[in-house]
């Protein structure tokens, strides 16, 4: 099942960044995140980014009056508060950034069998490889990939081309979806539990965080700016189609069990300009699955369709 871990600590209003041993070995040592990173890097991203992150969103709290002095908040609360209000914009982008930068990182083990190097120009003539290593060895997880994507093959070529079609900041999410129908099956139920019964996967750009709420609303205010476009002053009844909107996004649930960020700052510097399919093919050899099955909600393998 998964659970809401709360990623970073809050005390007296400030929030810091969870210690990884891994990474702070790192550090100490000078050596390279094996298979992804060089030192440099992992320290710009890690450790220099992430304390900027951290000390720019606590002078920000500190300035703040959404918060009660007698609670604790998660980082997923605070960006969930300060979403709507416009105010609050600087707030929830670095409170954002945080919480992406956390979970991609956690996601990743270090693999001595990539190589990390430079691409030149003529990267981009190269023909992606077929043969790849890290496969999942949970059997029920792989069968959900397969359901889902129809084979890992697949999955992975989805997974990369997915980072490799964002420009910019952006990542990549593999997401557990609940059903759309579960509301109009299960109206006459006392309690509603959402039914994860498939994967997908998911791009958010420049800080964007999946959050259901904030989803939602973007997609209802986008909606709504379009009608006010092209509406005359007239009475008009709800077309089937805002019905059926309505419906399929009241409840809608993801869960992300994996993130990978395919910011510039991320390959740049040890994978260069054309660097970038190189940089997700060694991503994938070390994401840490065991993380992303802490992560995974429990499935709903039956489902009756309309």
């Amino acid at each position: 099942m998964f659970k809401n871990t709360k990623i970073l600590s809050r005390r007296l209003s400030t929030f810091s960044l969870p210690v990884n041993k891994s990474l702070e070995g790192i550090k100490a040592t000078g050596e390279n995140f094996q298979g992804l990173f060089s030192n440099k890097t992992i320290n710009q991203l890690w450790f220099e980014r992430g304390e900027n992150l951290s000390s720019n969103l606590n002078n920000l709290l500190s300035q703040t009056s959404i918060l009660k002095n007698d609670k604790e908040y998660s980082l997923q609360t605070i960006i969930s508060l300060s979403m709507n209000t416009p105010e609050l914009y600087q707030l929830h982008k670095y409170a954002s950034n945080l919480f992406n930068l956390n979970f991609f990182i956690e996601s990743l083990k270090q693999n001595d069998a990539n190589k990390i190097e430079k691409k030149n120009v003529d990267a981009l003539l190269e023909t992606p490889k077929n043969s790849f290593g890290n496969i999942p060895t949970d059997h029920d997880f792989l069968d959900w990939i397969n359901y889902s994507f129809g084979s890992i093959e697949e999955f992975r070529n989805l997974l990369i081309n997915s980072g490799r079609a964002i420009n910019g900041d952006g990542i990549v999410w593999v997401v557990a979806e609940s059903s759309m129908s579960e509301n109009y099956l299960d109206k006459n139920l006392p309690q509603k539990v959402p039914r994860f019964t498939n994967l997908a996967i998911v791009n958010t750009y420049n800080g964007g965080v999946l959050n259901d709420a904030e989803r939602s609303g973007q997609i209802s205010r986008m909606k709504k700016l379009l009608k006010e476009e092209t509406e005359e002053d007239e009475l008009e009844l709800g077309s089937v189609e805002e019905a059926e909107y309505n419906v399929a996004y009241h409840n809608k649930s993801l869960i992300p069990i994996l993130s990978i960020d395919v910011s510039p700052r991320n390959y740049l510097l040890d994978y260069g300009v054309f660097g970038k399919q190189k940089y997700l093919e060694n991503v994938w050899e070390c994401i840490d699955w065991d993380v992303v099955l802490r992560r995974l909600p429990e499935r709903t393998t039956q489902l009756i369709t309309m």
